[in-house]
């Protein structure tokens, strides 16, 4: 793999010169950055995260017609959720795996968790030691309370949903969950475009949001040599930055996905797209070349 000397240079340089502005618009984190309030920008979050796979510009606009539906405040429309008068607006949802009780059941566990804990904020920090490694255990304790709850109203003989469960993966299945990672990166980091909701849990400990775009750059530049999205993989690459920096590793995820989403990165060699491009000295698609 590409030495860590080689690569703090050009991914320092990413990260310092990618404008990420221009970039929001394309972003599943659009939908969070509307919303003020931090209790909003919780829900809109994990909301907009759970149903963040597949191209943006398929999801997005199912992330628009459901937070429509939810009200100016969604995080007081899954307060007072009622499933039998509140599930019928999600009629007509359709994406992909998810149908509109998927959405009913991710409002009624989230109203219960939150009104037992008052946040999500503080609901995934009473699972956080600060002795783990990283937030994997965290993670695994927050997805159970969103897969454990009694869900009897919407799921008969609470047999929860394929498109339920697909909000929601498990880290010890051994998945990346992408999704779920992605989340904790928009509350954790301070920097922007994150929101740094979460003090408590240092940024030190984030893993990185794996999806094919990261998997591509981070297999091109030497992050990783594993041929398989998962959660190891997600763990070597966040290992790799972290050398870089070892309070933020995972500051680098928004330009690497962005490049290579933007054309910037075709994973080969290209005569007109690679000479500008500012990695191109740690490709593995150039070694050896001038």
């Amino acid at each position: 793999m590409t030495s860590v000397s080689r690569l703090k240079l050009p991914l320092d340089r990413l990260y310092r010169e990618f404008d990420w502005a221009a970039r929001l618009d394309r972003d599943a984190i659009q939908f969070p950055l509307r919303y003020p309030d931090p209790a909003d920008r919780e829900v809109v979050a994990l909301l907009t995260a759970c149903l963040a796979y597949g191209r943006v510009d398929l999801f997005a606009p199912w992330v628009d017609w459901v937070l429509a539906r939810m009200d100016p405040s969604p995080h007081r429309f899954v307060l007072g959720f009622d499933p039998r008068k509140d599930g019928k607006r999600f009629e007509g949802f359709h994406y992909r795996f998810n149908r509109p009780r998927d959405l009913a059941a991710f409002c009624l566990a989230s109203e219960r968790l939150l009104l037992r804990h008052g946040s999500f904020r503080a609901y995934f920090v009473s699972g956080y030691a600060p002795g783990d490694p990283d937030v994997g255990p965290a993670l695994e304790r927050f997805v159970r309370g969103f897969l454990t709850q009694d869900l009897e109203a919407i799921f008969p003989g609470n047999r929860l949903s394929r498109g339920y469960r697909h909000l929601f993966p498990l880290p010890s299945t051994g998945g990346p969950c992408k999704r779920l990672h992605l989340f904790l990166r928009w509350m954790v980091r301070r920097e922007p475009p994150d929101f740094g909701l979460w003090p408590e849990i240092p940024p030190a400990k984030l893993l990185i949001p794996v999806d094919t775009h990261v998997e591509n750059m981070s297999r091109a530049i030497g992050l990783t040599r594993r041929k398989s999205r998962n959660w190891r993989m997600a763990v070597e690459i966040t290992g790799r930055l972290r050398l870089l920096d070892p309070l933020d590793p995972v500051k680098y995820d928004f330009p690497l996905c962005h490049k290579r989403m933007s054309g910037d990165c075709l994973d080969r060699r290209h005569p007109v797209v690679c000479p500008p491009c500012g990695l191109r000295s740690v490709c593995r698609h150039w070694r050896g070349r001038a």
